[in-house]
């Protein structure tokens, strides 16, 4: 596979990786208003009980959202070859280290692409790799062209007819 390719690919995995994630939130938000729900009814509940349980869905939350807003971004960094994607998804490999073991395996994927050949790929072609490589228009023969394509035949000859295979 070709540097793109391992780009393309990490960048679209980050991005079904923070997508899932999101998803993940989106989906405890509703669980959590059903339970809080029936909780602020019920008398028998203590106010103590109601804050601890909202402090502890208010961090899972934030874990969450936490862990899914690195990959998203990571993932349009590099599916749109922005010069900070790198970075973003060396952070982002970081954060999805922790989910064992398809986060763990997408952080080390990212990793060796981006501290390899991504690191090339990202840094792009700098003036002086190119300086030099291209010739001087002075130096380009305009005259010898000039003659050359004097000697061609100008008339338009249309291309052959294909056969009719109907018959």
């Amino acid at each position: 596979m070709t540097s793109q390719d391992h780009n393309k690919v990490i960048g679209i995995m980050h991005l079904i990786w923070g997508g899932f994630n999101a998803l993940l939130m989106l989906l405890m938000i509703p669980f959590i208003i059903i339970l809080l729900g029936p909780m602020g009814s019920d008398p028998t509940p203590s106010l103590q009980f109601k804050a601890v349980f909202g402090m502890f869905w208010a961090l899972i939350i934030g874990i969450t959202t936490i862990f899914a807003i690195p990959p998203l971004i990571a993932a349009y960094g590099m599916l749109k070859r922005k010069s900070w994607g790198r970075i973003a998804g060396i952070v982002a490999a970081f954060f999805t280290a922790f989910s064992m073991p398809f986060g763990t395996a997408l952080c080390v994927y990212t990793l060796w692409f981006l501290f390899g050949q991504g690191e090339q790929f990202y840094r792009g072609a700098k003036v002086e790799d190119w300086r030099g490589s291209l010739r001087d228009a002075n130096t380009f023969d305009w005259e010898a062209q000039r003659t050359s394509s004097a000697g061609r035949d100008k008339d338009y000859v249309p291309p052959p007819q294909p056969p009719d295979w109907r018959s």
